[in-house]
């Protein structure tokens, strides 16, 4: 029986997509540049089964709402398409919904597994088209390496020159948050008095950072990428009903990377999505020494290098 399996790595945003301006289409209002990891992915599974139905699992577990969203989501690529004896198995490998990018990683092995699976074969512009449908951000777990979404809705590579950089991730809380992006995005474009500052200030954080790439001045994008992440986190919180995706220690530990870059002179620098969980990015030299010092406050973090591959057919 016909059995296809796609991988997708989760991409952490330097530049952050936070707004729709169009919720249909899923186009941003602003343009996002990211990072696509290996530390954490997604591979999905399409198999054709000898059962009646439609059959999902997503880390071995049925879940009837990701199940409806899956369903909704392949009917993307066609309406009339029948589900009739196909099972899908998602699983990710690290925390879902949880502001580790687990929805770009699934919706990204989602769209390349079924557009394989049933013989569509679009190119990349029409999947990324279906994809962000899915979710936003997943549009660019498409691609490896450094991806920018633009807010005509196109995705392009990005050149990354740096071979020694890496990025930490600190697991604050890897529980399910409280308000999802979709739903947060949406109440701080209408109600954030910040938002439309925040677009504007994107535009120029984005141009910015492709200057800092061409500069090859890590500090810059680093900086830029630091300060943008915070800019996010201070619409969400000046939305109505304030949203708080960062916490008291989320804040603890963005404070103390702060302060060891300026007392240490390390080149390290924090990222925040929508979620508790702090992202450091550093150069690798900086590493063993950004761990022990974390590791002797109580803290731990997980390393990523940057993913190569993007999402990909792995079997089938």
């Amino acid at each position: 029986m016909k059995t296809v399996t796609a991988r997708a790595p989760i991409n952490i945003a330097l530049i952050k997509y936070w707004g729709k301006k169009d919720r249909v289409e899923v186009l941003p209002f602003q343009p996002s540049l990211s990072l696509s990891l290996d530390i954490f992915e997604t591979k999905t599974t399409i198999k054709e089964v000898n059962l009646k139905g439609f059959h999902f699992l997503i880390n071995g577990k049925e879940d009837e709402e990701v199940k409806r969203k899956t369903e909704k989501f392949i009917h993307l690529f066609d309406s009339n398409l029948s589900l009739e004896g196909i099972q899908i198995e998602t699983n990710n490998t690290g925390p879902t919904a949880a502001g580790l990018a687990s929805s770009a990683s699934g919706f990204a092995a989602l769209a390349v597994a079924a557009n394989h699976f049933f013989g569509f074969h679009y190119n990349l512009d029409k999947l990324a088209a279906i994809t962000r449908k899915g979710s936003g951000s997943a549009i660019r777990s498409l691609l490896p390496e450094a991806v920018a979404w633009y807010p005509e809705g196109h995705i392009k590579a990005i050149e990354f020159p740096f071979d020694d950089v890496v990025l930490g991730v600190i697991i604050i809380n890897d529980q399910k948050k409280s308000i999802g992006s979709t739903e947060g995005m949406k109440l701080s474009v209408e109600t954030s008095p910040e938002y439309q500052e925040w677009v504007k200030q994107s535009f120029i954080d984005f141009e910015q950072f492709q200057e800092g790439l061409k500069e090859e001045n890590f500090n810059k994008i680093g900086q830029i990428s630091e300060d943008n992440a915070l800019r996010m986190h201070h619409v969400c919180e000046t939305t109505t009903p304030s949203i708080h995706y960062l916490s008291k220690k989320s804040y603890e530990v963005i404070s103390f990377i702060q302060k060891i870059r300026k007392n240490k002179h390390f080149e390290a620098y924090v990222t925040m999505d929508a979620g508790p969980n702090v992202k450091v990015l550093t150069k690798i030299k900086y590493k063993k020494q950004i761990e022990e010092m974390l590791h002797h406050q109580g803290i731990e973090i997980l390393w990523s290098g940057i993913d190569t591959k993007g999402a990909v057919i792995i079997d089938g």
